[in-house]
């Protein structure tokens, strides 16, 4: 290190010890000048002229503090010591004398000060504390409305002949600053005063203050009386109401005219309004209303012009004045900004056309229909409407109006939002139409109340099985929409979904749930209605085949099946002929219903069946099978009601001749009435001669043995 930084070093040191040196002075300065010197503020005082003498002096910072009291007579060397650790003490009011003067000082903890300003002369008469003054009072003043008396009464604990001084404060109630009276606009021994230039129906409050006249001492000053109060007189209306309008539904839900005004400022009303007085015409008549309510009256229709007047117990205000024919030059370019909890409300004026003035009105959507306006000079083309007038989180229409002598123009509108939010919740969703990949879902737009600013855009969300690994996907939608057609969707599957609402502060909170499932696919079920469709048509078509070729088939199944599945064989039971043949007791059925059947044992016998040859012609065969011969043995056996034969038995299915021996005698009967019943299982004779294949290989049919 150089000589050069050497010195520059010595030097900062040097500096920065003075500087240190210098706070420390500063600081033990400081230290001695905040503590206070309890003597100079020795106060010594009396509250009446045969009361103690009460001393008070301020505390010391250092505790705990000893003080010691020092008082003697001026002139003498004697001091009377009173040692305290309390920052005040009281003296009997024998060890003073009256007239005389005395000089009264303070030590702490042993440390006095000689300067004069630390000791107090006083004379007992001069110390006495003047009570505050009593009965204060205003009283009105009869033609002068601005005017009032305060009355008040001098202290009692101080002597009659004690000229005293006072002080007089004011304010109107509510204000926080007081008004005072100089002392020598009262005067000495005063006991009254007259308030002058004061505010008509208005509310004062007042109080009084005393002191010996010539008093210096501040403390030596009585208290402040308790406040009075006294309101003016009233006096004549000032400024015409600020007059509007408004339409409203009503409960026809046809839209009538109200007339709207504002409620006088207390100052501007001067006193209590008695009622109002409604004028307004058509065109044609006029009409004059008087209402004690404030602050709306109904109008016709058809009314073109409205003047309203109020009155309290002095006059009334001139009458406001308002043209209701609005087919006057609007402004134009009207918008509307939110800032700082404010609105600034902005437009141009009409050209060519000086309107009055501009009107500005404004209410919130979805609510009562409570209206508030502003009216705005010619000259100025905006307005901001600060917080307070407008709520936030709600949306309001603003509208803006010109006003002309003869009548008025617009208006011109827009929404706003003094603040926005996020909305509170998002809308809620049903379905219009499902398919099995698709989904049509409606829902409304979200209530006002809910939205909390302008809607930008909605977030559709949904999820595929709610109940498993949720896999959410999300679809940002425009505002305008109250429907949507959600696609590439799974067949026969679960979704869950819901939606939320956003503004330029962010999304919203969620919307209901919904959940639904997608239709299955449609393939098994046109399979399943093809088959039983076609089920349907090939059982239809074999219906109708096998009646059309019933024989066909008959002929074709015999070959293969054995023979007894081929014939029909009808039930005699069914069989009406015995009936007609015999008389049956009356117990006849019932016994036969109990009858046990037997078996036969079948005697064989040789018969000779002769069977007309093929060559023979249809009429042969006809003529040779059917039973014209009651000698014919075989339908003489088959048919004799002699025999019982069981229904199995019976074999007479087709008309065959049978040669019986010459030497057996059968039985002769009566020919038999058919009934009909067993025609239907009788072949008949086209039936007979249409089987070629029977006729052809009839031996084999009826199981006949060649002769040869």
């Amino acid at each position: 290190m150089g000589e050069g930084d050497l010195s520059q070093g010595k030097m900062i040191h040097g500096i920065m010890g003075t500087t240190y040196e210098m706070l420390l002075i500063a600081a033990v300065l400081i230290q001695q000048g905040t503590q206070a010197d309890p003597s100079q503020d020795l106060f010594c005082f009396r509250h009446h002229k045969n009361s103690a003498v009460n001393c008070t002096w301020s505390p010391s910072d250092v505790t705990p503090t000893n003080y010691t009291f020092y008082f003697q007579e001026k002139g003498s060397t004697d001091p009377t010591e009173i040692s305290t650790c309390l920052p005040s003490l009281t003296l009997e009011r024998k060890q003073f004398t009256a007239g005389r003067t005395y000089v009264a000082w303070v030590k702490t903890n042993g440390t006095e000060r000689e300067e004069s300003l630390t000791r107090l002369e006083f004379i007992i008469d001069d110390i006495v504390k003047p009570l505050s003054p009593a009965a204060v009072t205003g009283e009105l003043i009869q033609n002068t409305p601005n005017t009032i008396c305060i009355i008040w009464q001098k202290p009692n604990n101080l002597d009659s002949s004690k000229h005293l001084q006072f002080k007089l404060q004011y304010r109107v109630v509510g204000h926080l600053s007081w008004t005072e009276v100089p002392q020598d606009e009262i005067g000495i021994h005063a006991t009254a005063y007259e308030l002058e230039n004061l505010q008509p129906f208005t509310l004062y409050e007042f109080r009084v203050q005393c002191a010996r006249e010539g008093e210096t001492n501040r403390r030596l000053w009585s208290e402040w009386s308790a406040v009075s109060s006294i309101r003016t007189s009233e006096d004549t209306p000032v400024r015409s109401l600020d007059l509007w309008f408004m339409h409203q539904p009503d409960l026809d839900e046809l839209w009538m005219l109200t007339v709207l005004w504002k409620r006088l400022e207390h100052h501007q009303a001067r006193g209590i309004i008695r009622k109002y007085t409604v004028v307004y015409g058509d065109g044609e008549m006029i009409t004059e209303e008087a209402i004690t309510v404030c602050c709306n009256f109904s109008l016709p229709k058809t009314t073109q012009w409205v003047n309203v007047t109020a009155h309290n117990s002095v006059g009334a205000t001139q009458p406001a004045k308002l043209n209701l024919i609005a087919d006057l030059p609007p402004p134009f370019n009207m918008t509307a900004h939110s800032r700082n909890h404010s609105v600034l409300v902005s437009w141009e004026r009409p050209a060519n056309v000086i309107p009055e003035e501009f009107v500005v009105e404004w209410y919130k959507i979805n609510s009562e229909y409570t209206l508030d306006w502003k009216k705005v000079p010619a000259e100025n083309v905006s307005v901001t409407l600060l917080e307070g007038l407008l709520c936030p989180l709600l949306l309001y229409r603003i509208s803006v109006y010109t006003r002309y002598q003869a009548g008025l123009g617009g208006p011109v509108s827009t929404l706003v939002y003094t603040e926005e939010g996020v909305p509170l919740a998002g809308p809620e969703i049903s379905i219009l139409n499902i398919s099995q990949t698709g989904v049509t879902l409606l829902w409304k737009d979200l209530p006002l109340d809910q939205r909390r600013g302008f809607i930008q855009y909605l977030t559709l969300y949904y999820v595929k099985n709610p109940g498993g690994l949720p896999k959410q996907k999300t679809l940002n939608l425009s505002n305008t929409l109250d429907r949507y057609t959600l696609l590439h969707l799974e067949p026969d599957s679960t979704y869950k979904i819901w939606m939320t609402a956003s503004t330029t502060m962010g999304e919203g909170s969620k919307g209901p749930y919904l959940c639904f499932k997608t239709q299955g696919s449609k393939v098994v079920t046109w399979m399943l209605v093809a088959l039983f469709s076609t089920s349907a048509v090939i059982g239809v078509l074999s219906f109708y085949f096998c009646r059309l070729y019933k024989q066909r088939i008959q002929s074709c199944s015999s070959f293969y099946l054995p023979q007894w599945c081929c014939q029909r064989i009808p039930d005699p039971r069914n069989s009406k002929v015995r009936d007609q043949l015999y008389d049956y007791p009356l117990n006849y059925h019932e016994a036969m219903s109990e009858t046990v059947i037997h078996e036969l044992e079948e005697i064989e016998t040789e018969d000779k069946i002769e069977v007309p040859s093929t060559t023979s012609n249809n009429s042969t065969l006809a003529k040779d099978m059917g039973p014209s011969s009651s000698e014919d043995p075989y339908w003489t056996s088959c048919h004799s009601p002699l025999v019982e034969t069981p229904p199995e038995a019976s074999t007479c299915l087709e008309k065959k001749p049978v040669e019986e021996p010459a030497t057996s005698t059968g039985l002769m009967v009566e020919p038999l009435s058919s009934t009909g019943y067993e025609k239907h299982f009788l072949p008949s004779e086209a039936d007979v001669l249409k089987n070629e294949w029977q006729l052809a290989n009839r031996k084999e049919w009826l199981g006949i043995e060649d002769d040869h």
